[in-house]
């Protein structure tokens, strides 16, 4: 028997779960299947099998201390479905649904995703990013909808995202439910020669720059690190290195921009540095996957002072 595929959506109440499973419904590709949608809250919409007649739509309304090992392998049995559709209460961790619950060997999980409302994302990021933390680590994709460019600062949205989790898919719809270009968002300017990116903005820089290779690639840059050193590159390269604040006061990371330049002993290890070079990339296995990271070739460094904010936040 083919897979059956597996769509999990979390995020908070009215978020725009509901709306957005309704809207992959009317899609031709889920025409003539037979799909159960597994829903653990209830919200403002509601999906009615009958608006959908060229499709098969079970659905099934739960608590989520209800989905186990039984339930699981209880809609197996009885409905053999080709599609699962999880609508998982955005108050309760996916960790109870990925850690916890056994699934038919059929089960595939198609994709994850975090479903966000940018218009109360702040105050809800500022007030429970330990939940936010655990979407980010749990699933591969956020969109954020009902995004306003003249209110929302796209950056950090995304920023505070990419900080948890760097391999995150993330896309923007506007209240007009396009896509919106982050590209045409970013706080600084890439025309520029060399563009200069205030210290605050290293993080959002460096994120942006694994996943826009060609927005970035031979483009000259000025940012401020702190310079360290790491054996294995002694003499020929240093680190750029910020402190990046994730998701709460323990839990702070370390960014490292890898900068390409032949230096002696009296290289000013552990000072801050304000360097201009080009972007360059070069290739890394990451959880067995090959990606792009970027570095640079420096043409020029001083010491500076520490920035203001020496740790970089992102919320």
């Amino acid at each position: 028997m083919k897979d059956c595929l597996v769509y999990f959506f979390t995020g908070f109440l009215d978020s725009g779960k509901t709306s957005f499973i309704k809207s992959w419904l009317e899609e031709d590709n889920f025409r003539d299947k037979n799909i159960v949608i597994l829903s653990t809250e209830e919200g403002e919409e509601e999906i009615c099998k009958e608006d959908y007649p060229g499709v098969d739509v079970k659905v099934v309304q739960v608590e989520t201390e209800e989905v186990d090992k039984e339930l699981m392998f209880d809609l197996e049995k009885r409905f053999k479905p080709d599609i699962i559709f999880m609508e998982w209460n955005g108050s309760v961790s996916p960790a109870e649904f990925f850690e916890k619950v056994d699934v038919p060997k059929r089960w595939a999980l198609a994709a994850a995703l975090v479903i966000v409302d940018a218009s109360t994302y702040s105050e809800y990021y500022r007030n429970m990013q330990t939940i936010f933390a655990d979407y980010y680590r749990y699933c591969d994709n956020v969109i954020f909808n009902r995004v306003d460019p003249e209110v929302n600062n796209i950056p950090k949205l995304r920023g505070s995202v990419k900080s948890l989790n760097p391999a995150m898919n993330i896309t923007f719809l506007g209240k007009d439910n396009e896509m919106i270009d982050i590209g045409e968002h970013l706080p600084y300017d890439l025309k520029q020669d060399p563009c200069v990116i205030d210290a605050d903005d290293f993080g959002l820089f460096y994120t942006d720059a694994l996943d826009n290779v060609e927005r970035y690639n031979g483009k000259n840059v000025t940012l401020i690190g702190r310079a360290m050193v790491f054996r294995e590159f002694r003499g020929r390269a240093f680190a750029l290195q910020r402190r990046a604040y994730t998701c709460c006061a323990d839990d702070i990371g370390q960014i490292n921009l890898l900068c390409f330049h032949e230096y002696g002993s009296g290289f000013p290890a552990g000072q801050w540095l304000k360097v201009t070079g080009m972007i360059r990339y070069f290739e890394d296995k990451q959880n067995g996957q090959k990606v792009a990271v970027p570095c640079l070739t420096v043409k020029d460094y001083s010491i500076t002072s520490a920035p203001e904010n020496e740790i970089i936040y992102f919320s």
